[in-house]
Formats: structure tokens, C-alpha cells, sequence
């Protein structure tokens, strides 16, 4: 690695901030980043931590920043092969955004988000079964990511745990790293051609005889297409992509990789080992794929169709990989048994699903942290053990209904806490539309996530207290319910005056 990375730590980069070819009406504009510490290095570049400088009083911005410490025409045009691919992508949560490029010293750099959080590669190695929702839910994030990508054709290529990260802050997930892009629709070889890119980078075949990817993620055709010379006979596309996530998504669920590199290998090392292994993974057939014992038919249908050897079997796309999941999330149901070429069993609009807004719960979220945890992973310092803290539910309908009367004038003790809830407790999944707190005096007292009942179950929402305190709560003014051991008392007590006054009258008399 030429250099010293630290050297650049304190420097000034400016270049530019260059909008989407797509973007009408914006204009690029100057930016200026200070590099903070030095984050890590990769193949190509080095990552700084970095902050905006600003001079109009808006706090600045947090980036990260690659900077090439490669020289060579290969990195150089890759590197401006990633640059160009960020631009053209529209902001999307689950997608690092681009923040500007330029280049220091000759040495080219591109900014993004920074992102607090782990790799997912954290969470897979601890070996841990993730539960079947929380793994839906974090794929189907994931799945949203490429949705700017795989809408312009273009597909990643190499998607790994470890160009997966995980927010603490807010739970989301984040793609990242787009080096190896390929352009399988040529849109971005037609900007070049018509001079809205600068430079030659899609247009110039660099991947010409060479395999490119993470083997243990690869599709069968990333493997084979580097031999076949005409490139429109050639099959890497989005569908690639489907592949890669099908075997994360695999990994997740079972806590075991689907291809692992040393069972390939068969022993050798160096050259041999990769070949043995490339060829291992060319003959594997799709019976050969070992069904998790813990994953039900429903969602294994859905998994085992992203895993297709015949990219035409599988999900056109991430888009509609993340669609199957967020149906079985709504319904329990998978893709069709008998034509895997169909999506979902019946029509639907995944708009219109409340599963278009899930988001981890606190108890799925727990799991996966405390995944990362055990593999050393470094958290937050805050956040390496999230707060306890159950999702807000819905109002009950008999709570509903007494916020329509006036209030009682008897008080509701609120003194009384739920215990906390085990790291990893499973909590039903709520949309973030439904976040509007109950009216303290009537906001219901949530359970113990341990002790709730099983989502469809017909049973009350358990308390922390004790179930004659329940009672009496429930039944303090319900409409038609019995009456409660207040007013029986004050009735009591009612006729007792009754009685003392006509024994007065009567000893008078």
C-alpha cells in the first residue's frame, strides 16, 4: 500500500457536487470536506471519516470519504466507474448517497454518507439462526437499496455482508459499494457516447476475460460468462443480483453459508483452490441446496426461487425479490410450487400492503445487534445494548372507548412499570404510521414482550399487574360491564346511613 494514509488526516478536499444526468434544473455546485481520522482501507482506496466546510452557519455535514491510493489505469477507471454510478443514483434510504467528487494531490475521491453501524458480515458470523421475520424484514430493506440501480439496469455484482451495514440509530439498512457495477443495459455506456459523462469507462470493456465478484456470492453465470467472447450471449444482469441476496438471505435464516470456499477448495491452496472451487460451484444443481430445518415451505419457496441456477427461474429483480417477501409478511404465503417463473400466487399492490412499511421491531432489532455483539463487532457505546423498550400498541378498544367519556374521577395509578424485556424478545411488527401516544392518563400498560401471546391469538393484553388490578381498571365506568368494588362500597355505605338515621328516628320516637 503506497504512502501513509495518516498523512492525509486534517487535509482539505474540494471538488464538486454533481447531480443525477436525470436531475432537472439541478446544477453542480463547489464542495469542501476536512478529513476527520482514518476509518480503514480497501482494495483500491483508503476511507476517512470527514466533515463539510461550511462558512454559513448550517452545521456541517458528516461524510466518508474514498480516497484512490492506486495508480494504475485499472483502479483509476474503476474507481471513476463507481463515482459515475453514485451520481446517477437517486437518494434512497437504503442506499448510501453520493455527497461530491474531485481529486487531491492527482489522487481521485468520491464522498458518501457515513454510516454509523456494523456489516452485516458481524451478524452472519456469529453462526446465530435469525428469526424469520426479522430476516424478511432486514432483506426486504435491503431489497429497496437497489432500486435505483436495478431500475437503470445496472447491476452491483458484488453484493456481500460486508458491503451491508446496519444503522444503529434508526435500524436501517444501507448498500454500499459500487466498484465492480456492471452496466447490463448499456444506459450508462450511452451517456458516455453522447458526452453526458465524461471519459470512456462503460464503453471500454475492462472486464474482458476476468471473473468479477466474491465467488461464495456469485451467480453460475458470473462464473461461466467470462468464457463466452459475444457479450449479448452473455447472462449477468439484475438477476445476479437476486442470486447474491438469495444466498445472504440463505445465511441469515440458517446461520450456515451456502458455498462455503473451503468445502470447494477439496484441500488445495492458491490457484488450485480457486479453481477446484469455481468448478464445484458450476455443478451445483438447485436439488442440491440443503432446506434450513427451520424454515417453513411458505418462505422457503421464496428462497429457493432467488437460488435458481437458471437465472430466468428467479425474481427479475431485487424489486421483485423484496415484493415476495413483504407478501409473505402480509399473507404467510410463498411463490407457486408449480411455475417458478410466477411471482406470488395472486395479485396484489405492495403499495397498498402494510408490510410496505414495516420496520425491525425493537425485539428483532435486539437479536441482530446482540448477533454482532458476539462477534466482536464494534457497536455504539450506546447502542451495544439498545434500551429495553417495548414498540408502543395499539389502543385496546376498550381503553378506545373510555377516552370518548369524561374522565373518571378516581385516578389510575401509573406508578406501576412493566419489567424490562429479555434482549432478542420477539414484539409484534407496527408501521411507523401508528406512533401517535395515547393520551397519558388512558395509554394502556404494555406487556412483557416474553409474556405476549402469539401474533392471531385471541387473548387480552397481559399486564404487569396483578389481574385483579386489571380488573378493577377495566371496569371502572364500562358501558354494560359490572359494576366496581368502588361504587358497590359507596352503595354500602349509602344504606348503612340509611339505617343509622332511621334507628335515630325511631329511638326518638
Amino acid at each position: 500500500m503506497p504512502g501513509n494514509a495518516e498523512t492525509y488526516v486534517g487535509m482539505e478536499l474540494k471538488g464538486l457536487f454533481a447531480p443525477p444526468v436525470a436531475a432537472a434544473g439541478a446544477g453542480q455546485r463547489s464542495v469542501s470536506y476536512e478529513l476527520l481520522r482514518f476509518v480503514g482501507a480497501g482494495k483500491f482506496a483508503w476511507v476517512y471519516e470527514a466533515r463539510a466546510r461550511t462558512t454559513d452557519g448550517v452545521a456541517p455535514t458528516r461524510v466518508a470519504v474514498k480516497l484512490l491510493y492506486r495508480d494504475d489505469v485499472q483502479a483509476v477507471r474503476r474507481f471513476q466507474r463507481e463515482t459515475k454510478v453514485m451520481r446517477q443514483l437517486p437518494a434512497h434510504p437504503n442506499c448510501v448517497a453520493y455527497k461530491g467528487h474531485g481529486s487531491h494531490e492527482k489522487r481521485l475521491w468520491v464522498a458518501m454518507d457515513f454510516v454509523d453501524g456494523f456489516t452485516l458480515s458481524a451478524v452472519l458470523r456469529s453462526g446465530r439462526q435469525i428469526p424469520e421475520r426479522a430476516a424478511c424484514t432486514l432483506m426486504a430493506q435491503l431489497c429497496d437499496g437497489f432500486e435505483g440501480l436495478h431500475r437503470m439496469g445496472l447491476t452491483h455484482r458484488d453484493i456481500t455482508p460486508d458491503n451491508i451495514m446496519i444503522t444503529q440509530a434508526d435500524r436501517q439498512v444501507k448498500l454500499m459499494d459500487f466498484g465492480l457495477v456492471l452496466d447490463s443495459q448499456g444506459l450508462l455506456q450511452l451517456y458516455e457516447q453522447v458526452d453526458i459523462l465524461d471519459g470512456k469507462d462503460f464503453l471500454d470493456d475492462l472486464d474482458a476475460g476476468l471473473i468479477a465478484g466474491t465467488p461464495e456470492f456469485m451467480a453460475p453465470e458470473q462464473i461461466l460468462d467470462p468464457h463466452e467472447k459475444d457479450r449479448l450471449r452473455q447472462k449477468t444482469d439484475t438477476t445476479a443480483d437476486v442470486f447474491a441476496l438469495g444466498t445472504i438471505f440463505y445465511q441469515l435464516l440458517s446461520g450456515t453459508q451456502l458455498f462455503p470456499y473451503e468445502r470447494g477448495a477439496r484441500g488445495a491452496s492458491g490457484k488450485q483452490a480457486l479453481i477446484n472451487y469455481l468448478d464445484w460451484r458450476v455443478r451445483f444443481r438447485d436439488d442440491d441446496i440443503p432446506l434450513p430445518a427451520n424454515v417453513g415451505a411458505e418462505l422457503w419457496s421464496i428462497v429457493r426461487k432467488s437460488l435458481a441456477r437458471e437465472p430466468r427461474q428467479r425474481q427479475r429483480d431485487a424489486t421483485e425479490l423484496g415484493a415476495d417477501l413483504r407478501f409473505f409478511l402480509e399473507t404467510g404465503q410463498g411463490v407457486l410450487e408449480d411455475d417458478l417463473s410466477a411471482t406470488i400466487a395472486q395479485e396484489f399492490d405492495a403499495r397498498n400492503m402494510k408490510s410496505a412499511t414495516f420496520s425491525m421491531s425493537t425485539g428483532e432489532f435486539n437479536t441482530i445487534t446482540q448477533a454482532a455483539a458476539e462477534s466482536n463487532a464494534q457497536l455504539l457505546p450506546t447502542l451495544a445494548l439498545p434500551p429495553r423498550v417495548p414498540v408502543q400498541a395499539p389502543l385496546p378498544k376498550a381503553i378506545g372507548a373510555a377516552a370518548a367519556r369524561p374522565p373518571n374521577p378516581t385516578p389510575v395509578s401509573s406508578t406501576a412499570k412493566p419489567p424490562d424485556a429479555p434482549l432478542g424478545a420477539r414484539e409484534p411488527v407496527t408501521s411507523p404510521n401508528d406512533t401517535k401516544p395515547a393520551p397519558p392518563a388512558l395509554r394502556p400498560k404494555v406487556a412483557n414482550p416474553a409474556l405476549r401471546p402469539a401474533a392471531g391469538t385471541a387473548e387480552a393484553p397481559m399486564s404487569a399487574e396483578p389481574a385483579s388490578a386489571q380488573a378493577t381498571t377495566a371496569e371502572q365506568g364500562a358501558p354494560g360491564g359490572r359494576p366496581s368494588k368502588l361504587l358497590l362500597a359507596a352503595i354500602g355505605v349509602a344504606f348503612l346511613g340509611i339505617g343509622v338515621a332511621l334507628a335515630f328516628i325511631l329511638s326518638r320516637g
